[in-house]
């Protein structure tokens, strides 16, 4: 098993955003540094210091779209690595309303059926989103009965 350093270990919260059904997703400005740049993806960020990830949560959605969310359960929780290990919580959250706009490193906010997420976000995304049976089933259950 690779050693990973503790600097080089963290984590991260993404939301499942909806709003009457559709799912808020994000693109990343053009950056040739960031594993995701110019790509679509599920929203979230880092854990900074002493904060709890539920808040982590709210607070990258208000930075990146402005809005104010209520985060309602965990929806999968994971390990997955690019330059370094990362330990990933997926929430479902709702949005008080559908006036997000790009913000932070944000080039584009859009808001998509849970049809349609896997056409738009990064395929490590999506392969998540078909694979890991808990994501699969809350893809399912947004199609079946949105929030």
């Amino acid at each position: 098993m690779k050693d990973i350093s503790r600097d080089k270990f963290r984590t991260v919260v993404k939301g499942l955003i909806t709003y009457k059904g559709e799912i808020l997703i994000g693109q990343k400005e053009e950056d040739d540094d960031h594993p995701i740049g110019g790509e679509w993806h599920i929203l979230g960020g880092h854990l900074e210091h002493g904060e709890q990830p539920e808040e982590a949560m709210k607070r990258e959605t208000k930075e990146e779209t402005g809005l104010e969310v209520e985060v309602h359960q965990v929806v999968d929780v994971m390990t997955w690595s690019d330059r370094n290990q990362a330990l990933s919580v997926l929430y479902h959250c709702e949005a008080e309303n559908r006036d997000a706009e790009a913000r932070d490193d944000l080039q584009e906010v859009k808001w998509v059926s849970a049809d349609e997420i896997k056409d738009f976000v990064h395929e490590d995304e999506v392969e998540r989103l078909e694979d890991r049976e808990r994501q699969a089933k809350f893809l399912e259950k947004i199609r079946k009965s949105p929030f």
